[in-house]
């Protein structure tokens, strides 16, 4: 075999180069083929660590958050007709009612210490008949319920819980509840409209009593719908 000339030894050394080069390349940052792309994962939804824990919910204001309950359970209303049962009664035997409010109806109709209101009347549903609205002046509140009759059933569409003194009155077939607002012989008014299931506050863009800040009047307007504690009035017998 002949030996390698320089010539020849320069072409070896300069093919191991080249071989080192390219080596060099696949090992660091050249393009190399890893095959086909990974398929990227589905979004997850979040698992709570303790599922079965409610989160918090903030209080409804006075009137919101009401849902129309049931037939109350044991009350017919012969042929429909609210006026023909005791608003006692009804409040007595609906399961909803506050145990404070349950516990001050032994007082009434007639006891000394009754604080529900005699019962108005008023037609909130545009159905003909009238409802029968209720107040009752606890201790720092005034609740406020509606019913409506639904066959011989009552059904409520109303429960209002607001400060001591509230009244409302009718607007066509709107309800208008007037709380005391803070100052004296100052009030606010909200307009409670049927939905189809409830009476629902209007938001405030298109109530016309909406905020509403006035003075209080000396005695309650004419078409007041119920009356405070103590006067006489429509829907008082």
């Amino acid at each position: 075999m002949p030996l390698p000339t320089p010539a020849r030894r320069a072409r070896a050394a300069g093919y191991a180069l080249a071989v080192l080069a390219l080596a060099g390349c696949s090992a660091g940052e050249g393009v190399r083929d890893d095959g086909p792309a990974p398929t990227p994962s589905a979004s997850v939804t979040a698992s709570p660590l303790w599922p079965d824990h409610p989160g918090s919910v903030a209080p409804a204001k006075p009137g919101q958050g009401f849902h129309a309950r049931g037939p109350v359970p044991g009350v017919t209303v012969p042929d429909g007709d609210l006026t023909r049962i005791e608003g006692v009664r009804l409040l007595a035997a609906d399961p909803a009612t506050d145990r404070a409010v349950q516990s001050g109806l032994k007082e009434c109709p007639d006891g000394p210490s009754c604080r529900l209101r005699p019962p108005a009347y008023a037609d909130l549903t545009g159905d003909g008949k009238r409802e029968l609205v209720l107040a009752y002046d606890d201790l720092g509140r005034t609740i406020l319920w509606v019913y409506t009759a639904v066959g011989e059933q009552a059904h409520a569409v109303l429960e209002y819980a607001g400060r001591p003194g509230t009244s409302a009155a009718t607007l066509g077939s709107d309800l208008v509840v007037t709380e005391p607002a803070g100052g004296r012989n100052r009030e606010s008014d909200t307009t409670l409209r049927w939905n189809g299931s409830e009476l629902a506050p209007l938001p405030a863009a298109s109530d016309p009593a909406k905020g509403a800040s006035k003075a209080r009047p000396s005695r309650p307007s004419d078409d007041s719908l119920i009356q405070p504690a103590g006067t006489d009035g429509p829907g008082r017998d």
